[in-house]
């Protein structure tokens, strides 16, 4: 995030790149942690869950495009989409096992 808002990204500390691939690298672990935990655990209403997540989820698609249209200018989108972008993708592939995990189901 830091680094779409900063036009000059070599104006930056070393250690931040250092940092924000450590925590990317952090993130990736834990999902697969939970991803193996919820192994063969998923049921139909986990399932339903995740599908009705999903539906509300895809809004954020509309929401960074409306942030494109009003602070594109501001932002450096070449440095932080990537980065945006997977973290979306994992949040969105994980969520039956997170589900699962935590055992959030539908309220009867």
């Amino acid at each position: 995030m830091v680094a779409g808002l900063s036009k000059n990204t070599a104006s930056l500390p070393k250690w931040w790149g250092t940092l924000d691939v450590g925590l990317a690298f952090v993130l990736a672990v834990l999902a697969f942690l939970v991803m193996a935990a919820a192994a063969g655990k998923l049921d139909r209403k986990i399932t339903d869950v995740s599908y009705h997540t999903y539906r509300v989820l895809i809004h954020e698609i509309f929401v960074m495009i409306v942030v494109f249209f009003l602070f594109g200018d501001r932002i450096v989108w070449i440095n932080c989409l990537s980065g945006f972008a997977w973290r979306a993708w994992l949040l969105l592939y994980c969520l039956p096992a997170w589900f699962t995990a935590l055992r959030i189901t539908a309220a009867s």
